[in-house]
């Protein structure tokens, strides 16, 4: 009888030996996982947090457009890399464009021909590609824009940025329905501005329309992102 008790209170006392350390590590992985996701959501919430802080710049523009390119070149460039921590940039490549859809198919019509619409729609399927950085996407505008040919300049650019992998599916995209899809998508966000649009490029500085701003950012972008920035940069 003794020997049953000792036996029955050491399995019993180690049953509870090892359902209290399989309890503790239960309770020590709900803290980590506790811990992983109150990680990501406050990182969330930070990255939201400096965004809002940043000046948005939001360009409506067109592939061959010579105040887009002069635009593009000489005001949003140095601006983005000198200022890239305080600003947020959108690209709407499409301006005066008008698009309808046809027995299915949409149709373009650009300010300065075809090639412009290839071109608007090869820089919408840049802009939309998952595989490219944001920094990779704006040094790729900005050396498209300041080539006289979009389309064989692709190449050099990709090149520039180490993407030449990406050629063959950025062309395909932008020759087929997505390209036309992601241009048309622009076009509805450009006609929210203005429809059509008075000048290009429509420069939109923390999305309200302001013809002054609009004027003075053409020629000084940097005087208007360092006035109107919350926490001025340095460089300012």
């Amino acid at each position: 009888m003794l020997v049953s008790s000792v036996v029955y209170s050491y399995l019993t006392v180690g049953h509870c030996w090892v359902y209290s350390k399989r309890h503790k590590i239960k309770n020590k992985m709900r803290t980590l996982l506790f811990v992983f996701v109150a990680a990501i959501l406050c990182s969330a919430w930070a990255k939201t947090k400096r965004d809002d802080n940043k000046v948005k710049i939001a360009v409506y523009y067109e592939s061959l457009c010579p105040d887009s390119k002069r635009f593009i070149t000489t005001q949003l460039a140095p601006v983005w890399r000198d200022l890239r921590g305080a600003v947020k940039v959108k690209l709407v490549p499409y301006g005066k464009a008008t698009h309808d859809k046809v027995n299915g198919k949409w149709q373009f019509t650009c300010q300065h021909g075809a090639d412009e619409c290839y071109g608007n729609k090869l820089q919408s399927c840049i802009l939309k590609d998952r595989s490219l950085l944001d920094t990779d996407k704006m040094e790729l505008v900005i050396c498209l824009m300041s080539q006289a040919n979009p389309d064989k300049a692709l190449d050099t650019c990709l090149e520039q940025v180490k993407k030449l992998s990406n050629s063959d599916k950025i062309k395909r995209c932008a020759s087929g329905e997505m390209g036309d899809n992601l241009l048309a998508s622009y076009g509805d966000k450009t006609d929210l501005i203005q429809r059509p649009l008075s000048f290009v490029p429509t420069v939109v500085i923390n999305e309200k329309y302001d013809q002054a701003v609009q004027d003075e950012a053409m020629n000084n972008l940097k005087a208007v992102v360092c006035r109107v920035s919350i926490n001025k940069p340095s460089s300012c």
